[in-house]
């Protein structure tokens, strides 16, 4: 079968690759010139070399240019200036927003957002200026310095209009509300389970990325807190009503934090992983990788990816854990149910792990109540004291209280002798509690 494909001669490409990269390289001067002056950058800055960068980029790539010798310093200096201007933008989106963000931050965070922010517009303007040296290597047009400041004004601000629609109840908004709490502590009791509650001495960071962090990991997580993002803006009303909407927007600030640095982690782990990290390349490929090196400073790039990115992203969803359970706790719906005792051999370890595993899984406060006694249900070790006393008094029934949610599943435990036969031994579980398989 004959190729679709005709190959196309270097001089109609140049000037095919003319018409699409006057606006990447007239940007490239501007950065270029601009610097020097850090405080000038802005998010529309930004979002117009992205653009650029991608339409550049996506014509190479239809065209070849990975695995053509003449173009591929150029489509690999390209893909850079893009995965830079992207993570400059989230990284200036983050510098913006900090002082309207309610998530406690620290002057830690702040230093280390600055100074991140200072090292991706450095690196940026190097790339730049080597996209440069190359476009001009091959012949391409370098348009005319002539871009204006005015051009790209600042997009935050301290002012806003007024709110001047009525507010109003939405759908099942206190469910809406239980699912996304529920959904956020999940979230980041998974990813503390990563490991990276403490940062990592210099000497440590190469062996992170990518065998204990990389960008398929990162965007896994990026998407469920984009997507929680989103459910929170869909089915949680803009103006709440009662004191727990200033809470609300408390914890809306730190799914979105969350949100933007596992932006910019995954946009640099991208870069680091496609550009700069070794996999066996060829020879050509190993010196525009060491190009590359030399205008980004790869120990930099690691430690932002990690210590700043991944470490701070952990700092914050684990803060925000406090509010989304005091907020999951008042909107839960609460009833009770009264259940016998695993028959045999009462509460034991394993019924009790059965049970604490159901109650952390919803999230929602459960008690075992005995007598006068209240036992926290979602710990093994309070279930197990309270089964203490079950035995202690020959009690057959005990009494969950709290998350009509885990006690639903509670009840189907129970009438499984909590997944053991009268020996001990376990049982299959029903599909509805698959999750404490």
């Amino acid at each position: 079968m004959s190729s679709k494909f005709e190959i196309i001669p270097f001089e109609v490409f140049l000037k095919l690759v003319n018409n699409f990269s006057d606006e990447l390289l007239e940007l490239g001067q501007f950065i270029v010139h601009d610097s020097l002056d850090q405080e000038r950058d802005t998010e529309r800055l930004y979002a117009r070399l992205m653009y650029a960068s991608k339409l550049v980029e996506d014509l190479l790539d239809y065209h070849g240019a990975k695995n053509n010798l003449s173009w591929y310093k150029y489509r690999e200096l390209v893909a850079s200036v893009l995965n830079f201007s992207s993570a400059s933008f989230t990284m200036k989106h983050i510098i913006s927003r900090m002082e309207f963000y309610e998530i406690g931050q620290e002057l830690a965070f702040l230093n280390a957002s600055y100074k991140v922010h200072g090292f991706l517009f450095t690196s940026l303007a190097r790339l730049c200026q080597e996209l440069l040296a190359e476009a001009r290597r091959l012949g391409l047009n370098i348009p005319p310095f002539a871009l204006k400041r005015e051009r790209f004004s600042n997009l935050s601000s301290d002012q806003l209009l007024e709110s001047d629609i009525a507010d109003q109840d939405l759908l099942e908004e206190k469910k809406n509300i239980v699912r996304i709490t529920t959904a956020y502590l999940n979230i980041s009791k998974e990813f503390e389970a990563l490991g990276f509650y403490k940062q990592i001495p210099a000497a440590g960071l190469s062996t992170i990325i990518p065998s204990k962090a990389n960008e398929e990991l990162l965007r896994k997580y990026e998407m469920a807190i984009h997507n929680l993002q989103s459910s929170f803006d869909t089915y949680v009303g803009r103006h709440t009503h009662g004191p727990e909407s200033h809470q609300l927007k408390r914890l809306r600030d730190h799914i979105s934090i969350a949100l933007h640095l596992l932006e910019l982690g995954g946009r640099l782990s991208h870069f680091y992983e496609r550009h700069i990290y070794d996999v066996g390349h060829k020879d050509f490929y190993r010196q525009i990788q060491g190009v590359l090196m030399e205008l980004v400073d790869q120990d930099r790039l690691v430690d932002a990816i990690v210590n700043y990115a991944i470490f701070y992203c952990n700092e914050y969803l684990a803060k925000g854990k406090g509010l989304s359970q005091e907020l999951l706790n008042h909107y839960i719906q609460r009833s009770e149910i009264t259940v016998g005792v695993p028959v045999k051999l009462g509460f034991h370890c394993r019924p009790c792990m059965l049970v604490a595993k159901i109650v952390q899984h919803y999230g929602g406060q459960v008690e075992m109540v005995v007598g006068e006694d209240r036992f926290d249900a979602s710990s093994i070790l309070e279930l197990q004291w309270a089964g203490g006393k079950v035995h202690r008094e020959n009690l057959s029934q005990v009494i969950f209280s709290g998350d009509d949610r885990a006690l639903a599943d509670i009840q189907i435990l129970a009438s499984i002798n909590y997944g053991e036969d009268t020996m001990g031994k376990g049982i299959s579980l029903p599909p509805e509690l698959s999750y404490l398989k």
